[in-house]
């Protein structure tokens, strides 16, 4: 019985010295076959090809790895080729082959990667003690965005100083002797400075309504409206008021509409600026037909209209929701135009989660529709 006991205690301490010796090579053999890189890993590509931005792989000056959006900037034949001939940009051959830079991921501005005017962000960050991983984001979209900022700061400066300067300079003329007592120069320099100022007034009125807007956009409308009754409301003062262009406006609106959510005094301000337009650009003693009906989906009101003016060159209408942007500036500024006009119509239209369409043809007219959303019933 001794000897059997021992026996088993032997072969007990045999077997678990086995085991382990098993467990520790196969360890060493899991090890052995762990990628020395990330770049390695079988999943490394699938995770590179998950990012939309442009991602590559460098090591030793060379690109080992790269995902589709850096393929398609940069050419599908990158792989092994050295950042020289991959990039082809001073900046980002400068920043990569440079043994003492320090790559800590923070952005670094290139102009000039894929097109001429394209704006591109570089971070570089280490991988291991050979790799860098490459990320690049497209931001000329964001450069856009500021340039038109810019360009708006400087037109809305412009739109100012001009009746400034116009007013100023009549006020220094009618402090002459002789000009500031002859009655008849008075009042015509009078009413010019008048309508000077009433320019500037409802520019800075407008520039006002637009920040408000674009503040708001974000924000849907939370009131029940009838848009036949704002339409009305809008209109009649046009209708009966001093510009002979009034009597031109036809009004058809169908019967039991339902109703749109939106904010009272911003569709008003809507309707006001696109009839007003009309009115502008049509040709006198002819009809600007308003009207307001079901779309053919049934889901939104469609507001028209339609002047029968000069009409838009095709290639103007995409840009006319500018702000500023005019077709014909002396025509504008001699009708009293800010140049804001269909800018804030397009925002009161997004910011009501609407649509906007405006179609032209040169020597018939114009004609502007804008669908609004039904309110959802309950």
């Amino acid at each position: 019985m001794m000897i059997m006991f021992v026996a088993a205690v032997i072969a007990l301490f045999i077997g678990t010295d086995y085991d382990d010796r098993k467990e520790a090579e196969e360890r060493r053999r899991n090890e052995q076959q762990e990628p020395a890189n990330i770049s390695m890993h079988e999943q490394f590509q699938t995770l590179l090809d998950a990012s939309a931005d442009a991602m590559l792989i460098v090591g030793n000056a060379r690109v080992t790895h790269a995902n589709k959006s850096a393929f398609q900037l940069l050419g599908t034949e990158i792989i092994g080729k050295s950042v020289q001939l991959a990039f082809r940009h001073a900046g980002a051959i400068e920043r990569l082959t440079d043994p003492d830079a320090q790559h800590d991921g923070r952005p670094i501005r290139l102009i000039g990667i894929g097109l001429r005017d394209q704006i591109w962000e570089m971070r570089i960050s280490p991988l291991g003690e050979v790799e860098k991983l490459v990320h690049l984001s497209d931001k000329t979209g964001a450069q856009a965005a500021e340039k038109m900022r810019v360009d708006f700061v400087a037109n809305a400066s412009h739109e100012l100083l001009t009746p400034l300067a116009a007013i100023k300079g009549f006020i220094e003329t009618l402090t002459e002797t002789e000009a500031g007592a002859e009655k008849r120069t008075r009042r015509r320099f009078l009413k010019i400075m008048e309508d000077e100022a009433s320019r500037m007034q409802a520019l800075i009125r407008d520039l006002m309504s637009l920040s408000r807007i674009e503040a708001e956009k974000y924000h849907l409308p939370a009131h029940r409206l009838h848009m036949g009754k704002i339409i009305n409301e809008t209109v009649e003062p046009l209708i009966n008021g001093e510009d002979p262009r009034g009597h031109d406006i036809v009004l058809n609106i169908a019967a039991g509409l339902p109703t749109v959510m939106g904010d009272e005094g911003r569709l008003k301000q809507l309707v006001s600026n696109i009839v007003a337009n009309a009115m502008k650009y049509g040709a006198p003693g002819t009809p600007i037909a308003v009207s307001l009906e079901p779309s053919k989906s049934g889901s939104m009101l469609a507001l028209s209209v339609a002047d029968q003016g000069e009409g838009i060159a095709p290639e103007h209408l995409p840009r006319l929701t500018e702000r500023f942007y005019r077709v014909d500036s002396g025509r504008s500024r001699a009708v009293g135009g800010t140049g804001l006009g269909l800018s804030l119509v397009k925002h009161i239209v997004d910011g009501h989660r609407g649509h906007l369409e405006i179609k032209s043809e040169q020597g018939k007219g114009t004609h502007i529709r804008i669908l609004l959303p039904i309110a959802a019933q309950g």
